[in-house]
């Protein structure tokens, strides 16, 4: 049976065999990590960047920051907003045009 076809149709047995054999689904050993880079400063134009690279998934994070003067009516006070962009490329049930439902607990 052609390997695809037992992993559809057997999805327990077909993973059991890999840890018996302490193989993942992409030939790795269990303990072996998938390679890893990281770029800080990736992105020239925000006041911080990181590129991380694990094997073939990649993330940007880019930060900007606005230091703003405090009202008259409240000097001691401030506050920290936070803007999340995912674009839909990133995951399946991102729609373009509109946020994604989780912006509101990721901001929080």
């Amino acid at each position: 049976m052609k390997v695809d076809a037992f992993r559809r149709l057997f999805p327990l047995r077909f993973h059991e065999r890999h840890l018996l054999e302490s193989v993942r689904l992409d030939a790795r050993k269990l303990g072996k990590a998938r390679d890893t880079t990281l770029a800080l400063g990736a992105v020239a134009s925000a006041d911080g960047s990181a590129l991380a690279k694990i094997d073939c998934t990649t993330t940007l994070a880019a930060i900007k920051m606005e230091v703003m003067t405090p009202t008259i009516e409240s000097p001691d006070e401030g506050c920290i907003v936070i803007d999340f962009h995912m674009p839909p490329i990133c995951s399946p049930i991102v729609r373009p045009g509109r946020p994604v439902d989780a912006t509101p607990v990721i901001s929080k």
